[in-house]
């Protein structure tokens, strides 16, 4: 581990500490998956991102009180503010996420601590990382946990997440969306086309060099995601332009026109 990651990997530990300290015994397992363990990681920009397992449903859990940890997290380390991405899940419908009705309570940069009513089978991706690329940092190891998941359907869900973006309305004028959604899909390409899994910036100078006309606006996502917004598409065209580029990746990724080599 490099100097820039010692600082993420010592506020997971104390993070870690703290959710062990509100679910107690109801911890089941708690997992750092994402940039901080796989590659990819920038210092002041990047997420923390956590999955806890517990034994009851998230409804049974002490919502208020990791409401108010998290709050007192962030007090404590201002730097992530923002950048926290929790998510609490009952381990039977983890056990059962293809089919399972149960609930998430997340807090993901952007959005408050809230408990989720959606289609965990949606969450696929994240949980094939935290499966095979996460690190246990209390409780059962992920492989115990999490049901084995082929990498074909982690494909499959990428494809999935490209035809979801490809159907959205005018993705709006956020900058930081813009920049988010634009290196998301260019991993998601990266996925498709190679069949292997890296960071977004990996994926960025994969796309890059095989669509050089589209240089100019990957890195303009490069450098809104590294200002953490504060350097933004600054015009209507590039925002324009930034929503072509991601329509073209999607069809791309869904096979509606020729791939490039």
């Amino acid at each position: 581990m490099n100097r820039d990651e010692r600082p993420a990997a010592d506020s997971v530990a104390a993070l870690a500490s703290e959710i062990q300290g509100v679910l107690g015994d109801d911890l089941v397992g708690l997992y750092v998956y994402g940039s901080s363990v796989s590659g990819g990681f920038d210092p002041g920009v990047s997420d923390i991102d956590l999955v806890a397992v517990t034994s009851p449903e998230v409804e049974a859990l002490d919502l208020a009180g990791l409401d108010q940890m998290q709050r007192h997290f962030v007090g404590r380390y201002p730097e992530w503010e923002d950048r926290l991405e929790i998510v609490y899940i009952g381990r039977a419908t983890l056990e059962s996420f293809r089919t399972s009705p149960g609930s998430l309570a997340v807090i993901s940069p952007g959005e408050p601590f809230h408990v989720r009513d959606e289609r965990v089978a949606d969450w696929l991706q994240n949980w094939y990382l935290v499966r095979e690329t996460g690190i246990c940092v209390g409780g059962a190891d992920a492989a115990a946990i999490v049901p084995p998941i082929a990498w074909a359907e982690f494909v499959a869900a990428t494809v999935r997440y490209a035809d979801e973006v490809r159907n959205r309305k005018r993705l709006g004028a956020c900058g930081g969306v813009l920049a988010y959604t634009i290196l998301t899909m260019c991993r998601a390409l990266r996925t498709v086309r190679t069949q292997t899994h890296g960071s977004k910036q990996e994926a960025a100078a994969w796309t890059r060099e095989r669509m050089p006309e589209w240089a100019w606006l990957i890195d303009a996502a490069l450098a809104c995601r590294l200002s953490r917004g504060t350097v933004d598409f600054e015009d209507e065209g590039s925002r324009a332009a930034a929503e072509t580029f991601i329509a073209l990746l999607a069809d791309d990724i869904l096979g509606r026109i020729a791939h490039r080599p």
